[in-house]
């Protein structure tokens, strides 16, 4: 009875790790929406564009939530003479990375 008891246990905890990581996936895929879409605004191209990703994806990494990253690239944005209403980029970061992706939840 116990075996049965901690193999439902280590299943539970595989579906909860499974679940965290396609999660974190798809946040990546809107980070790097994000980014794309703040460097076509600012008509970079890709390799800014992916660096510009990085830098963002690093933020994430130290615990940046999802309304500060979208405030970011607002900033960074308006410094460089571009103006992008903060909604629009909040659905940029948010958007489903592809057919039959989960949506990043909300932090």
């Amino acid at each position: 009875m116990s075996r049965l008891f901690e193999e439902r246990e280590r299943a539970a905890e595989m579906r909860f790790v499974r679940s965290e990581e396609a999660w974190f996936l798809a946040h990546c895929q809107g980070v790097k929406s994000l980014a794309a879409y703040a460097a076509e605004l600012l008509g970079v191209d890709r390799l800014s564009s992916d660096a510009y990703a990085d830098e963002l994806m690093a933020s994430v990494i130290q615990g940046a939530r999802s309304q500060a990253l979208v405030e970011r690239v607002q900033a960074d944005l308006r410094a460089n003479g571009v103006s992008a209403e903060i909604g629009i980029l909040a659905q940029q970061l948010c958007r489903p990375p592809g057919p039959g992706a989960q949506a990043p939840r909300p932090d």
